[in-house]
Formats: structure tokens, C-alpha cells, sequence
């Protein structure tokens, strides 16, 4: 790499500006990195993204780029180039709100003077798949009684602040640290985990981390620590082979998410604050899916979440539960070298919105009804979408149902768009003639809007 360029890409392209608010991303490009052949660029807008994208779409390369923000070392990008390309070298480009442009190559090793407000991250790593949430509950040793959780605290925890040793993986004393860990983890942070667990209306507590030393097959004394769970009042210690995967998984979120906010409460100057979340949910149905929701939305309030999810249907009602940029990734492999289609998550109101600037006033109507039905299904329970053979109920009889169980403002507007369906909805669905006034398509619009604000 010539001088001017290795001169350019250490140093930054902006003056931080004042008045941003919270550090957030609102830019993100890859240039020729892992699944990326040339260059791949999104808009964030500094918002909290969703992004579904189907296997080998590039997914996790975008997963990859983001924990670049919580290392403190760039040289391993060279061993990521895409291995499609011949001349052009791999780089991450991370825009920021504040002004600050980062750009990630080969040849930066450490990170430039200016970007103090990224250093956070590498103390709590805000970087969450199902794979660190086995190690809650997943052991490989057959019939094992417990799961030792030390080495998962351990990690955690790594870089938690000591008054004397700097952090908690300084102290040179083996005795002080475990105190000091046992401390930690069965003061706020059991709490902290004890209330998330609550979110998902849970049947059971952690009751405390059991610290104790226990002697390997060959003798060796070996540190452990066991979770004690609380279950409807009776004390579990195998947790891992009674709770079912979705209590397992409701623990080991609750765990990560406790020691995520606890590690991010230490820090004392302000500094991005990012959640990364990669396909958590596998094993929780949909009714506790939205309850992590919940969570998102009241304890990571201050944070940009990024949500990777390969499931098509768990997108599908995410997006329409929160503020999102959203993102859908499908693979192109039609041509020699695979690429990406990207097609950015716009609601049906939206679509309609473009379908009616353009006049074409059948397919905006198409859009609003399907969008109806989507905004009806959201708010009425999966038993309230059947009758009583179970069978789907129709687009009318979802709207009855929904006016049945709805009061005030939300009612009105319901039974406003129940007329719309009747007489400008369903007929420009349809091989229908009759003369249709935009005014009356620019309304239901303006319904739909306020329906799903009331919803969120």
C-alpha cells in the first residue's frame, strides 16, 4: 500500500461534530471482505437494524464486520479477503453520526487517535449468538450432573474493573479474584438477571452461583461454579436436563443480557453503544420471541441493536414491532461469482406510498389490504385468527373480530378501514370497474400509519 493511501486511511476524513447525541452507525461499507466481491454499502440512518438474510447471502460477514468495533487488533482482515478477488485488498468502512469515518484495513494496527468512543466496546464485546448461549446449559461430558459455568464467567467478566489491580483478570492473587468474582456475580448482577427472567413471565429464579473447588479425574484441583436455580419453590442443581430449551434459553439470555449492561455501567465517558444479536431464538416460540422484544425495548433503550436472523417469518413480525432500518439479503449465485440481492425491508404502506405517487392506484389498493391484514394478525392473538374449527378466518372476519375487542380511537380507525375494504380495497383487487378517488386511498394510507403506531 503506497504512503499517501496508508496516511489517508489512519487518520480520519472528519472533525467530530458536537450535538449528535448518542454515538450511533450510519454507514456501513465492505469492500472485497469474506462474502463480498467489490463493494457492499447500506445505510443505517442510526437506527436499530433488522436484517433477515437466507443461507450464504452474507449474513455473517456483516456479523464479522461489526465485532471488528470490540477488538483492538485489524491485521487478521487480510486472511478475510473475498477469495473471488484478485487485485483490490478487503476493508470495512464504519460512517458515524459524530462525523468520524473508521476505516478497518491490513495494514492499521491499532485504532486512530479520535475514536476513544469505540474503546468501550472491547470491554464488554456486545456480540451475542446461539452459540455462546449454549454455554449455559450444553455440556459434551455424557451424564453429567452440572454445568460449570466458571470459565464462561471468567470471560465475561475479564475486563471488569479493580480499584487496585486495574481489572478483575489482573489480580494476581487466585483467592482475592475468586472473592471478588463470587462478590460481583451474586450481588447486582443476580439481580439484574433474576428481573429479565421475569420479562419472559418465567417459573423460576436463579437462586445463586455455588463457588466451590472440586478435584479432576487425575486429581487436580479444578474451580467451579454452579447455577442454583429456584423452580416453583423447589432447588434444582442439573437445571441443564430439567428446564426445557425454552426456559434454557430465556436463563442464558438473561444471563449475557445481565452482565452486557453490567460490564457497560462501568464505563464512565460515553462511547457507542452497539447490541449485536445473531439468531438467538432458535428454541423459543413466538410468544416469548416477542418478549425479548420487550426487553430490547426497555433495558437496551440507549443502544443500536443489529438483529441477524435467517427466519423469514420471525422477520416478518419484528419489523413491524420496533423502529428498524430494515434489510433482506438473498443469494444471486447466477453468475460465476456469487453476489448478494439486497432488498431493503419496506412495509406494504410504503410500497403503497410509491405505487401511488405513480398512479397506479390497483396496485397501491393491493398493498394496503395485504398491509390491513398484516397490521389485523399482529394485533389479534394466533387463537383469535380461527374459528372454531380452526380453520383461518378471512380478511372480513378478522376485521370484526379486531372491532369486537378494540375501544376508543383504535376502534374508529378500524371500522373507517372495514369500510374502505368494502368499496376500495377488495374491488381494486379484483377485475372491478368502478371509478376510484386517490383522496379515498390517501386516507386508508394515513389509517394504516396510525394503526401501527398504536400497535407499537
Amino acid at each position: 500500500m503506497s504512503d499517501e493511501r496508508l496516511e489517508i486511511l489512519q487518520h480520519t476524513i472528519a472533525e467530530p461534530v458536537t450535538g449528535y447525541g448518542a454515538v450511533k452507525i450510519n454507514r456501513l461499507k465492505l469492500s472485497n471482505y469474506r462474502f463480498f466481491h467489490g463493494d457492499f454499502e447500506i445505510s443505517l440512518d442510526n437506527a436499530n437494524v433488522l436484517i433477515y438474510g437466507e443461507n450464504g447471502s452474507g449474513k455473517s460477514s456483516i456479523y464479522r464486520a461489526l465485532e471488528y468495533l470490540a477488538r483492538n487488533r485489524f491485521a487478521s482482515i487480510a486472511s478475510e479477503k473475498n477469495i473471488f478477488c484478485e487485485d483490490g485488498e478487503p476493508l470495512i468502512e464504519f460512517g458515524f453520526n459524530n462525523g468520524r469515518e473508521l476505516i478497518i484495513h491490513s495494514d492499521l494496527t491499532r485504532l486512530p487517535e479520535g475514536f476513544d468512543f469505540i474503546k468501550g466496546l472491547s470491554v464488554f464485546i456486545p456480540m451475542l449468538d446461539y452459540k455462546k448461549l449454549l454455554k449455559v446449559h450444553f455440556t459434551t461430558t455424557a451424564g453429567a450432573d452440572n454445568i460449570n459455568v466458571y470459565d464462561m464467567l471468567r470471560e465475561l467478566f475479564n475486563n471488569y474493573p479493580h480499584k487496585e489491580s486495574g481489572t478483575l483478570s489482573a489480580i494476581k492473587d487466585f483467592f482475592v479474584y475468586i472473592k471478588e468474582l463470587e462478590s460481583l456475580v451474586n450481588g447486582g448482577l443476580l439481580t439484574e438477571i433474576n428481573k429479565l427472567i421475569h420479562f419472559f413471565d418465567a417459573d423460576f429464579r436463579i437462586e445463586r452461583f455455588v463457588f466451590s473447588t472440586e478435584s479432576t479425574a487425575d486429581g487436580r484441583p479444578e474451580q467451579v461454579v454452579k447455577i442454583e436455580i429456584d423452580f416453583r419453590d423447589n432447588v434444582l442443581e442439573n437445571y441443564h436436563s430439567f428446564l426445557n430449551e425454552a426456559r434454557l434459553t430465556a436463563l442464558a439470555v438473561s444471563i449475557y443480557f445481565a452482565a452486557l449492561k453490567t460490564m457497560f455501567g462501568t464505563l464512565k465517558e460515553d462511547c457507542l453503544k452497539i447490541l449485536v444479536l445473531d439468531d438467538l431464538l432458535i428454541s423459543l416460540d413466538m410468544s416469548n420471541r416477542l418478549k425479548l422484544l420487550e426487553i430490547l425495548k426497555s433495558e437496551f433503550t440507549d443502544f443500536q441493536i443489529f438483529f441477524f436472523t435467517h427466519d423469514k417469518e420471525l422477520f416478518e413480525i419484528y419489523k413491524n414491532k420496533m423502529p428498524w432500518e430494515k434489510y433482506e439479503l438473498y443469494l444471486d449465485d447466477s453468475a460465476d461469482i456469487p453476489s448478494v440481492i439486497v432488498k431493503k425491508g419496506t412495509s406494504e404502506t410504503e410500497r403503497a406510498k410509491e405505487f401511488y405517487a405513480a398512479k397506479e392506484y390497483d396496485c397501491c389498493a393491493l398493498l394496503l389490504r395485504k398491509g390491513f391484514e398484516k397490521i389485523l394478525k399482529a394485533y389479534l392473538t394466533p387463537q383469535e385468527q380461527r374459528d372454531k374449527n380452526c380453520n383461518e378466518l378471512e380478511l372480513s372476519k378478522l376485521v370484526a373480530k379486531a372491532i369486537s375487542k378494540s375501544t376508543g380511537e383504535f376502534k374508529e380507525i378500524l371500522q373507517k378501514l372495514d369500510s374502505d375494504r368494502t368499496h376500495i380495497l377488495n374491488p381494486l383487487s379484483h377485475n372491478d370497474n368502478r371509478n376510484i378517488y386517490s383522496q379515498e386511498l390517501r386516507s386508508a394510507m394515513e389509517d394504516l400509519e396510525k394503526l401501527k403506531g398504536m400497535l407499537r
